[in-house]
């Protein structure tokens, strides 16, 4: 598969070899010498034991926070232990962490030179920057292919490495990763985020190379698919908005067979999303609005027990008025007495076709003021499920980025853009 590449040269600012470790700075200063005596020209088993003889002498420290960093992704890989451990945070208020403004703004320049290229694009990508002493190299954006399991990441790292690796000594460049989504830390294979930061410590060690990794949206573990809310309904929110505590919580739910509690946590922050503030929200989202109609399929019951020509005028009324009752779904958001009432006035005022008895039209209204309810109130749990979710997988990324930034800092910056 081809990948897009494209160069873009500049003369740059030198003189940062303080910044290199100490041992990779003087196996950089002995080889610049060595190669200027013989006219520059590098065999790869020289090179292979120049890498060699600089692994050899790092420092017990150095070690130390290459094992610290392994244990410390080991754990991340356990997802339900680091669910728990983000659940545990999530009652703490935290604010996004944003890469240092002068990182902010390279990738910002590098960001105007892709859409120039290739256009704006908000869903999912990657693309990448070399940026070397005297030019750049960027290369992608990369799309993911979910149907054989490769991230765009995944493209990334592979193109990374490879470029590299051809080059005979990649002194003092630094790695601009961006993504659209910050890359996933829970897949089947090892997640994106953790290869990134294993790869980025590679890069360090083996060629003095820093990286920084720079996202719009938080994914989390599983970005939208995740399921930790699920259990969130409307009836849910009912309890929760009239218990005073857990305790009080727990002693409603046990009343009710077909609901199970749920943990301590997610009822305190769902009571504190819902007692925050009055939610608006809308009825349909960009990627439903090809489905509206299925919103009033329900009202299809009515339909059962009639004859077979009051039948089909019933269904012809009921597509004229569904098509009536889209315009409600794609309105401004609301409140939910907002969204309520919108649906009972809409009930009440539609004028129904003379063929249509009274007896019918009343029968229409009950049923329509029915299936609007459980929309609307369908619709509210899973917007509540989604505020929770974003919530989740901002505090996900937070404390993740805070836990790796202790011992990374040095090489690796992860951090939200600033777009």
């Amino acid at each position: 598969m081809d990948h897009p590449i494209f160069n873009r040269k500049r003369q740059l600012l030198l003189g940062h070899d303080d910044q290199l470790p100490f041992c990779r700075r003087k196996c950089l200063k002995d080889w610049s010498d060595s190669a200027a005596h013989l006219g520059r020209q590098m065999k790869s088993s020289g090179y292979t034991w120049l890498c060699e003889a600089c692994a050899n002498r790092r420092k017990i420290g150095d070690s130390n926070a290459t094992k610290g960093l392994l244990e410390l992704t080991r754990t991340w890989a356990d997802t339900e232990s680091s669910v728990q451990k983000v659940l545990e945070h999530l009652k703490t208020k935290q604010s996004d962490i944003f890469l240092d403004d002068l990182i902010n703004s390279k990738f910002l320049a590098f960001h105007k030179d892709i859409t120039d290229e290739y256009g704006m694009e908000d869903k999912q990508h990657s693309w990448a920057v070399i940026e070397k002493q005297e030019e750049i190299i960027m290369y992608g954006p990369y799309y993911p292919d979910y149907s054989s399991g490769e991230h765009s990441e995944d493209i990334i790292i592979k193109q990374t490495q490879e470029l590299l690796e051809a080059e005979d000594f990649p002194e003092d460049w630094t790695v601009y990763v961006f993504t659209m989504n910050s890359p996933c830390l829970s897949r089947n294979t090892d997640p994106c985020m953790l290869n990134l930061v294993h790869k980025a410590r590679d890069w360090w060690s083996m060629y003095a190379v820093k990286t920084h990794i720079g996202f719009v949206r938080s994914w989390g573990f599983k970005g939208n698919k995740e399921n930790l809310f699920k259990n969130v309904n409307y009836r849910q929110m009912e309890i929760i908005t009239h218990s005073v505590d857990y305790r009080s919580y727990i002693e409603s739910v046990d009343k009710i067979d077909d609901l199970s509690p749920l943990c301590e946590t997610v009822f305190s922050v769902a009571k504190d999303l819902l007692t925050a503030e009055q939610l608006k929200f809308p009825l349909i989202t960009t990627e439903e609005k090809q489905e509206q109609k299925t919103h009033f399929k329900s009202m299809n019951c009515m339909l059962e027990s009639k004859q077979e020509e009051e039948k089909k005028l019933l269904t012809k009324e009921l597509n004229v008025l569904v098509e009536a009752a889209d315009l409600l779904l794609s309105g401004e958001n609301q409140s939910l007495e907002e969204h309520m009432e919108k649906g009972k006035v809409f009930s009440l005022t539609y004028t129904f076709c003379s063929e249509v008895c009274e007896g019918l039209r009343e029968e229409m209204r009950v049923r329509f003021q029915q299936c609007w309810m459980e929309t609307v109130q369908d619709r509210c749990a899973e917007f509540v499920r989604e505020k929770l979710t974003a919530e989740f997988n901002q505090h996900t990324v937070q404390l993740f980025i805070e836990d790796i930034h202790r011992l990374t800092r040095s090489y690796l910056q992860i951090g939200k853009l600033k777009l």
